[in-house]
This record gives structure tokens, C-alpha cells and sequence, in this order.
């Protein structure tokens, strides 16, 4: 049996967000072999396949209704009913989202400082001393240097630098740098998206 309408929803949406095969892999836990038959529509994927699925490629997505017709569709084919199945997979969301919390088992200030590092596209968070994957925080600090690669002499080491100090670390941000780098970064966010209204306004 062939199911055309979930390969095509979830190829689409695999390619909306930029995901390769083998990222997906990563992400839900089942091989590219058997993701690439599911796309092919030569496999049906098991419900909690299919709720990984539907989670992690619309995780910030644009609005376009994706979980829903892919829900819709699989209980068609499963003969299941469509409010119970998306109801199991906002309990689905809320487990991954429990099971979040947990890994970081970290107090509140860790949270909302940005004190972790979580790998793309997954759930998989680490806590850290620093917000140092926070760009606001990176380029506001003033505590730490900040660098940017090896490739472009900053500090003047090729032409004797200001000091021992850029002889070494030629490729440190000027504060000048950063406050330029820092403004066109917030005007662009500011002017793309909406600001979060704080608890309580």
C-alpha cells in the first residue's frame, strides 16, 4: 500500500525547515533508511513515529497547518479517531516538554538567563555557566572578551599591534565592533518580530 499525502506533507515540511534525512535521524531516533521510505510513501510510520514526526518538523515553523492534515490523514488510513490522536499527541508534546524540564533540572535563574546549550533541533539541553550561546548577552557583557574566527586581523598583529596582548589575540572585537554589531542585530529583530510582553503587563 502506497500513502502519498503523508510522504508529501512530511517531505514538504522536511525541506521547509531545512532538514536533511540524516538530521531527522538524529532528532527522532529512527533510521534515514526507514524516514526515506516513509517519504517515498512505502512505510507508514508507527503513532509515536508519527507524533515525533509532526513535532520536531514544526517546531517553529511558519503557520502552515502541517500537524494537523498529517494527523487528519493518518487517522483516515489507521481507521483511528481524529480528536482522540490529537489528543494523544498534545500529550505527546507535554511528556517531551516534562522530560525537557527534567534534563536541565536546573533552578529557575538558569531558565531565564539563557544558562544552557540546547542542540539544534532537538530537545537536548545542557546547562552552562554562562548564557554563552545568547548573542543579547555576548555582545552586552563586559567581562569577556569576544572573538570573531581567525581570519581577519582586528588588532593590527601584522603591523606591530597595540600590544603583546594583540599579537595573540589579533582577531578580538573592538568594543566599537561590538557595540555596531550589537545595534544592527537589534534592529533587525526588532523590526522582524514582535517583543514578548513581559508576566503581569
Amino acid at each position: 500500500m502506497n500513502y502519498p499525502v503523508i510522504s508529501k506533507l512530511i517531505k514538504e515540511q522536511r525541506e521547509i525547515k531545512g532538514m536533511t534525512l540524516n538530521d531527522l535521524e538524529k532528532v527522532i531516533g529512527v533510521t534515514a533508511s526507514y524516514l526515506s521510505q516513509v517519504e517515498n510513501g512505502n512505510k507508514l510510520p508507527s503513532e509515536k513515529v508519527l507524533f515525533s514526526i509532526a513535532y520536531f518538523l514544526d517546531i517553529g515553523s511558519v503557520k502552515n497547518n502541517y500537524q494537523e492534515k498529517l494527523i487528519t490523514e493518518y487517522a483516515a488510513i489507521k481507521g483511528l479517531n481524529e480528536n482522540e490522536l490529537w489528543n494523544d499527541l498534545q500529550k505527546f508534546r507535554a511528556d517531551l516538554l516534562r522530560t525537557l524540564e527534567k534534563s536541565m533540572n536546573t533552578s529557575i535563574d538558569t531558565v531565564s538567563k539563557n544558562k544552557f546549550k540546547l542542540k539544534k533541533g532537538t530537545l537536548k539541553v545542557e546547562p552552562i555557566d554562562e548564557p554563552y550561546f545568547d548573542l543579547k548577552w555576548l555582545l552586552t557583557q563586559k567581562e569577556h572578551e569576544v572573538f570573531y574566527g581567525r581570519d581577519f586581523n582586528i588588532r593590527g598583529e601584522y603591523s606591530g599591534g597595540e600590544s603583546k596582548l594583540d599579537k595573540f589575540f589579533y582577531h578580538r572585537l573592538r568594543d566599537e565592533d561590538i557595540k555596531i554589531i550589537h545595534g544592527i542585530i537589534e534592529a533587525y529583530i526588532s523590526n522582524r518580530y514582535e517583543k514578548r510582553k513581559k508576566e503581569g503587563d
